[in-house]
């Protein structure tokens, strides 16, 4: 059985993987990674190289899931040598840790990049993170593939659950400022902290319904859902759009009037 899959590990670069799994025993995988050109200078070239093989192991957990990952298949896939990986991380500990650290700030710099964009507005800055969590670049099965998979590792993995609680800490903690403020403003008394285990209830269903079934799935259908939430709670529209202040801003002022 082939698959081929895109993978977007990066938000300027798209890697293209070719997985071969021979289904006797454990399966075994011939990838082949498009791995962006070596640098000139001396100085990224360490960089260069652990990026590498963070980017080769998301493919191959992506492929196989964590249990059957190996660093000898991270190392073919990365085209790096064992040495190489154990400098860089030590053990397949520590590289499991490393992926799901840059995972988790790619993440977080992606609901920033969304915020940044948006109004200095409430309800604008509310439903720039609402949608950037539902931005095909989040909203992938790759991507979820792979975070899906560090969750169920969580449960026995106390530095795993510290990376997966930090990531979930800090969201939680802008929307419960911005609720504050939308409260203030509405002349509300919702607790801000209900309100947001509220909406990040329904994105996690959200994110779990496009996971399980990726064909039926109906984004348009799951923004008004949370716009029904969101207006049931507080007064005026609360319409969310399908397009983030990032694309918005990419179309330039012209195309914005």
């Amino acid at each position: 059985m082939c698959i081929h899959i895109n993978l977007t590990l990066d938000s300027s670069v798209v890697k293209n993987y070719e997985c071969i799994f021979i289904l006797t025993g454990t399966p075994a995988v011939k990838a082949s990674l498009k791995h962006p050109p070596r640098p000139a200078k001396r100085a990224e070239i360490k960089a260069w190289n652990r990026q590498k093989i963070i980017d080769a192991t998301i493919a191959v957990i992506n492929a196989q899931g964590i249990a059957d990952t190996t660093i000898a298949r991270v190392v073919e896939l990365a085209e790096v040598s064992m040495g190489l990986v154990n400098l860089h991380f030590e053990s397949k500990e520590r590289l499991l840790e490393a992926v799901l650290q840059h995972m988790a700030e790619r993440y977080v710099a992606h609901w920033k990049q969304a915020l940044a964009a948006a109004a200095d507005d409430a309800r604008a800055r509310i439903r720039a993170l609402v949608l950037a969590d539902l931005d095909p670049a989040v909203l992938n099965l790759e991507t979820l593939g792979v975070w899906y998979a560090f969750r169920a590792q969580a449960r026995v993995s106390p530095v795993f659950v510290s990376l997966v609680g930090n990531r979930d800490r800090e969201l939680s903690a802008e929307y419960e400022i911005l609720f504050t403020r939308l409260g203030r403003e509405c002349d509300l008394d919702h607790p801000p902290e209900t309100v947001t285990r509220g909406l990040i209830a329904l994105l996690e269903g959200v994110w779990a319904d496009y996971f399980l079934h990726p064909e039926e799935f109906d984004r348009a259908r799951a923004l008004d859902m949370i716009s029904l939430y969101l207006q049931a709670l507080y007064r005026g529209d609360f319409e969310l759009g399908s397009e983030n202040p990032i694309q918005q801003a990419a179309r330039g002022p012209a195309e914005l009037s």
